[in-house]
């Protein structure tokens, strides 16, 4: 008799988005990694917008893009996502230990009254491998 239990990760306590203010002040937001990965396993983290462009940016729908910086706590560690996607190794001492995170993101230039109107977005994204 046995069992095969499927490897997984879950997300909790996911802030429901991050705003970013107008004035280029930092805004933050969090969520918490848990795991069942025994022998560890790895976390990357990236907005969306670097896999398009050289920096991180949010776009409106025209694609018109604001430049971001953004980062990641996490661990101990503080990561840099502004040019594309950095990432963790987890060992096995965070099998099923939940894990912190704040994402903090800012507009590098206060937006100006020639700044065109309309919603601007990019996409974080955890990628988990093991």
């Amino acid at each position: 008799m046995g069992v095969d239990v499927p490897r997984s990760c879950t997300l909790s306590n996911v802030s429901a988005g991050i705003i970013l203010p107008e004035d280029g002040s930092e805004a933050q937001g969090a969520f918490t990694l848990t795991c069942n990965i025994d022998g560890g396993f790895t976390a990357t983290y990236s907005f969306d917008s670097t896999s398009s462009y050289s920096s991180s940016r949010v776009v409106n729908a025209n694609g018109v893009g604001l430049e971001t910086s953004g980062s990641i706590q996490v661990a101990g560690w503080n990561l840099s996502l502004d040019t594309g996607s950095n990432g963790l190794h987890f060992i096995q001492t965070w099998l099923n230990n939940p894990i912190p995170a704040i994402v903090k993101a800012k507009l590098k230039s206060p937006t100006t009254a020639t700044t065109p109107a309309g919603v601007y977005t990019d996409t974080f994204r955890v990628n988990v491998t093991y």
